[in-house]
């Protein structure tokens, strides 16, 4: 995997539009773009670091597909607290003691 393929998979993981993220960092689309399409165009650092930031990864995740936080456990986490973001307020507050206790348990 490369970085425009970690770049294109953590946007639509997390659901965010081009056009947001190049607003957010101060780059037109065309070039937010050509980060992610075939002429496979690395940013410099500071924008980077920049797109990294928006979606909450690390610079070193995005370039090698390594970091602390995208082990196998970590991916399951994120996909739980996806899912988690999803559910009301009122649900989230009966669910909070049951997976403190469970977490406990170990």
């Amino acid at each position: 995997m490369t970085f425009k393929d970690r770049l294109r998979e953590e946007i639509e993981y997390k659901g965010i539009l081009i056009k947001e993220i190049s607003a957010e960092i101060g780059i037109s689309n065309n070039t937010f773009l050509s980060y992610i399409n075939s002429r496979n165009v690395m940013p410099n650092v500071e924008t980077a670091v920049k797109i990294a930031k928006v979606l909450n990864v690390s610079v070193e995740y995005l370039v090698t597909g390594e970091d602390s936080l995208h082990t196998e456990k970590n991916k399951h986490l994120r996909d739980l607290i996806k899912d988690l973001s999803n559910i009301d307020e009122k649900t989230l507050l009966v669910l909070k003691p049951m997976i403190h206790a469970l977490a406990q348990e170990k």
